[in-house]
Order: structure tokens, then C-alpha cells, then sequence
């Protein structure tokens, strides 16, 4: 069984004139609060073992905070995992994955709204309310994907 952990970026800067989207921080608050929500994820033992990201610089920076918290593990960039990723071609990617993926692996998926809830629908039929620095834990059995539960980012951080 793999286990997909899908997170939202944490609290970003507001987009200044002229700042390409792509390239909103996250503010110091969001750091903080993310470094303590990724602690927590990890304390309850949800450490990954491959990690992707969307390459927008605020999912980068989420996982890092994930990194700080769980330790080194490979991971790489993905432009299917910006805002406008299409779900059915990233399930597409993730069964392919699924194909490769060996007993007990943690992916983890950083990415953001509105694609991350529209994901968790798609592949498990289930409607979640995403918020930053959350994480939705769906699992990979039977080839096909359960939704197992969700952590809000207050419930992580305590």
C-alpha cells in the first residue's frame, strides 16, 4: 500500500505590482506556521520518502519546511502541479508512479487551490476544504485510491 500526501503551500505574501504569481514568498507567518505544521505531520508519522512540488517559489518553500521537519528525501518540480493542473492527467502520472512504487512509500504532492481539492475529488469522489499548510492523506490499494483522512493545519501545529 502507498500512501499520497497531498499538501497546500502555507501562508504566501500578498502578489505585489508587477510579481508574477509564480513567484509569491511565503511570509514570515507562513513559514513559521508551516515549519510547525510539517513538525506535526511528521510526529505522526506521515515521513516521505519522494516528494513533488509545483514550481511556484511558495510550494518550494512548503517543502523545505517538510525537509526541515522529515529529513532529506528525493524530490523534484513538476508544472502539473500548478494552479490550473488538470487532475485526470496527473492521476494518469500517479498511476504510473503506483506502477513503480514500492510497499509502505509516502509521496508527497505540494501544490495549491483550487487543483488540490479538485485532485482529492477526482480520485476519491470526496470533497475537502483545503487549507494552507493542510494535508489530505489518501492511499493507494486494490489499484485505486481511498481517502483515509485529513489534517488540518491548527490540528498539526498542536
Amino acid at each position: 500500500m502507498t500512501t499520497l500526501l497531498l499538501i497546500r503551500h502555507g501562508i504566501a505574501e500578498d502578489p505585489h505590482p508587477g510579481q508574477r504569481d509564480a513567484d509569491r514568498a511565503l511570509t514570515e507567518e507562513g513559514w513559521g506556521r508551516t515549519r510547525a505544521a510539517m513538525k506535526g505531520l511528521v510526529a505522526r508519522g506521515c515521513r516521505p520518502t519522494r516528494g513533488f512540488h509545483s514550481p511556484y517559489r511558495r510550494a518550494a518553500e512548503t517543502m523545505t519546511c517538510l525537509q526541515e521537519a522529515a529529513g532529506a528525501f528525493p524530490m523534484e518540480s513538476r508544472v502539473d502541479l500548478m494552479p490550473d493542473g488538470q487532475p485526470p492527467q496527473v492521476d494518469l502520472w500517479l498511476r504510473g508512479l503506483m506502477a513503480e512504487a514500492g510497499p509502505g512509500e509516502v509521496l508527497v504532492l505540494i501544490s495549491h487551490q483550487p487543483f488540490l481539492s479538485d485532485l482529492v475529488f477526482h480520485l476519491t469522489g470526496r470533497e475537502v476544504n483545503v487549507k494552507k499548510a493542510s494535508c489530505t492523506v489518501i492511499r493507494w490499494e486494490n489499484a485505486g485510491w481511498r481517502f483515509e483522512r485529513q489534517y488540518q493545519p491548527a490540528e498539526l501545529r498542536s
